[in-house]
């Protein structure tokens, strides 16, 4: 015992650790050829992870007697050095820059620095690339296609536990419809529009507080919600407030990844509804509501080939 197993917050535990952290750091810089880095790991408790590429025993017998929370260290070897990584991510990057620029669109969610490897989210439809990659890179990569990890297809952890869906709460006047942008959506693409909110009512309605943009899903003929929007989205809080004869919109995504492992990382071509949920709060930290907008229909279909250039 250390001590710091009273502190029931992991941060707690992190702030403590910091010296020896930063320790570790400076010792691993003095190693380049095989330093592989460090990250902290929580479970089944707090400790500082140090990896290296050779001579593990050697280096968690030089590093353990400098540290003030020794018990906190655990030392692991790593295929990849830091150098090695940074070299690879940035191979990874012109590849991925000019194979967007041949496709004429994006094909790459995001690109980070993991544990000792390099994780890459690709669109949904880039199951081929996610194939090239990990066949030049193998441990140095893990990828992520879609709303699934390649080449396992299983989530990333474990689903969050399930939650009561939150009741639906109707306000009279209220009219609600979904604008889209596009209708149709070539496999692995994104879509874009609104929920419009009109108050035709007497009476005012609000204020409610809710986000933006909002993420709309894809559902099957049977009602049943198969896929939608992957990547990374920059939200904001937002109060709607609208006296009668007021209006207002509110950004919508969608996207056509599968949410369902056996359909794959992409959606199939066919005819699928467009679910918009506006989840809000008559006040901060009060009770939460939905209001669902009627659904609209979404075509996916299969992407068109490229055209070459035939022009002398």
């Amino acid at each position: 015992m250390d001590g710091l197993d009273d502190l029931s917050d992991p941060q707690l535990i992190h702030s403590a650790l910091r010296g020896d952290l930063e320790l570790v750091t400076r010792y691993g810089e003095e190693h380049p050829e095989s330093w592989a880095g460090l990250w902290f790991e929580n479970e089944p408790t707090v400790y500082i992870v140090a990896a290296f590429t050779s001579d593990v025993a050697q280096h968690d017998a030089a590093l353990r007697p400098r540290l003030r929370h020794p018990g906190r260290l655990v030392v692991r070897g790593r295929p990849h050095s830091l150098s090695d990584l940074r070299q690879i991510r940035q191979e990874i990057e012109r590849t991925l820059q000019q194979r967007a620029a041949e496709a004429g669109r994006p094909i790459l969610c995001s690109i980070g620095d993991g544990k000792a490897v390099i994780h890459v989210d690709l669109r949904a439809d880039q199951e081929n690339l996610a194939s090239e990659l990990a066949a030049r890179y193998g441990s140095a990569v893990e990828l992520r296609v879609g709303a699934f990890s390649f080449p396992g297809r299983q989530r990333r952890g474990p689903r969050p536990p399930g939650r009561p869906a939150p009741e639906e709460q109707a306000f009279e006047g209220l009219e609600m419809n979904v604008e889209v942008d596009q209708t149709v959506l070539e496999v692995g693409d994104d879509g874009h529009g609104r929920l419009v909110l009109r108050n035709n009512g007497q009476e005012r309605i609000g204020p409610l507080s809710t986000g933006q943009p909002l993420v709309g899903s894809l559902l099957n003929a049977s009602r049943e919600a198969v896929g939608g929007f992957t990547g990374a989205i920059a939200g904001t809080g937002l109060t709607i407030d609208l006296e009668p004869g007021r209006s207002a919109s509110i950004r919508v995504f969608f996207g056509t990844a599968s949410s369902r492992e056996e359909l794959g990382y992409a959606l199939p071509p066919g005819k699928y509804w467009l679910k918009v949920q506006l989840c809000f709060q008559h006040e901060p930290g009060g009770p939460t509501y939905a209001l669902t907008a009627p659904l609209t229909q979404v075509t996916i279909v299969p992407r068109a080939r490229p055209r070459r250039d035939t022009s002398p």
